[in-house]
């Protein structure tokens, strides 16, 4: 990212330290996020390079949402608030304006130790789009040493079924505890289950007893600020429809929308993509040709006001193939020739 892709956000209430806290995030050159409206703050908050917050700001951040850097601020000349800034996990507290400098530092240092990694959403319009096998086949293209698949459906399937590793050893979601602490993106690599080719998947457990567990976006976000600080990348199989849109607008740097070629889906697609522009995610689109195809290329652009990057027809026999024996050890030609369009669009981020 750029300097000002990821901002800062400010959730300051106290009146006299709010300016003080609003000149050192403009500083940073940054684009400043200042609210303190809970439903911004949980929108803006996953994709915040940092957080600085008072002692009023801090509740929104004491039970369930955290950030990893996370800055409490107090007015000259104190004191602070330390049992706010614990309860916060907070990296550090500081007084401002008396600070300024330290926290002018400390800011420079997230950039220094934070920058580099990359979040790829890949995004059904609707329900069959393909977007997890688009997903799967994207993070063959990519696999390197630094790079998770995210399986972040609920309940799905699965994308360890789609990658024939339902039942090799490793870590599942609900062994993923991020809330207790810092955990390395090598560490995290080395906990999950691996395809042959070397591509590690976050995906669902399997049991056949009751369980309570569900997948929110604080625990995707969770791995994702994991990987970011890594310096890693993360291809993450969204929710079909609005809510794989809702996370994605506060989740991801690019997300790629994989539509079917016809009236309904184009038009489901055309919703989504106008709350991605609202909120400033980059979106690039598929056009999938599942069986008759209703709408073109141009159809689509015009009404979704996306470009389009490739068109994925039918693969024969590819979804018997998935169904008995998972995705092919060799991506097909097709799959491959969009995944590959998909790779050159992340690796044009600036």
């Amino acid at each position: 990212m750029s300097a000002t892709d990821s901002p800062i956000l400010v959730v300051v209430s106290d009146p006299v330290l709010h300016p003080e806290a609003v000149h050192v995030a403009t500083v940073t050159g940054r684009t400043v996020i200042d609210t303190v409206d809970p439903k911004e703050i949980a929108r803006h908050a996953p994709r915040a390079r940092a957080v600085l917050v008072d002692a009023g700001g801090s509740v929104h951040f004491r039970d369930g949402m955290r950030h990893p850097h996370l800055y409490l601020v107090a007015p000259d000349p104190g004191p602070v608030d330390w049992r706010a800034a614990m309860t916060c996990h907070a990296e550090s507290a500081l007084l401002l304006p008396a600070q300024s400098p330290e926290l002018l530092a400390a800011l420079g240092r997230e950039d220094e130790i934070s920058s580099g990694g990359r979040v790829l959403g890949v995004l059904g319009a609707v329900g069959g789009s393909g977007a997890s096998t688009l997903a799967a086949a994207v993070a063959r293209e990519l696999a390197d040493d630094a790079l998770i698949l995210v399986d972040a459906v609920d309940r799905s399937g699965g994308l360890d079924l789609l990658l024939c590793l339902e039942d090799a050893p490793g870590v599942r979601w609900p062994d993923v505890a991020l809330d207790r602490g810092h955990v390395e993106l090598a560490d995290l690599r080395r906990a999950l289950p691996r395809t042959p080719d070397g591509i590690a998947v976050l995906s669902t457990a399997r049991s056949r007893l009751g369980d309570s567990f569900a997948l929110g976006p604080e625990r995707v976000s969770g791995v994702l600020e994991c990987i970011r600080s890594g310096a890693g990348t993360a291809v993450v199989d969204l929710p079909a429809g609005a809510l794989g849109a809702r996370w994605a607008s506060s989740l991801c740097d690019l997300v790629i929308l994989v539509v079917p070629a016809e009236v309904r889906a184009v038009a489901a697609a055309a919703s989504l993509t106008a709350d991605l522009a609202a909120h400033r995610t980059p979106c690039r689109t598929i056009l999938r040709h599942r069986g008759w195809s209703g709408m073109d290329v141009d159809d689509m652009e015009r009404i979704t006001s996306t470009d389009c990057i490739a068109e994925l027809g039918r693969v024969a026999g590819l979804p018997k193939a998935c169904e008995l024996h998972g995705l092919p050890g060799r991506t097909p030609r097709v799959l491959a020739s969009v995944a590959r369009a998909v790779t050159a669009e992340l690796r044009e981020l600036p």
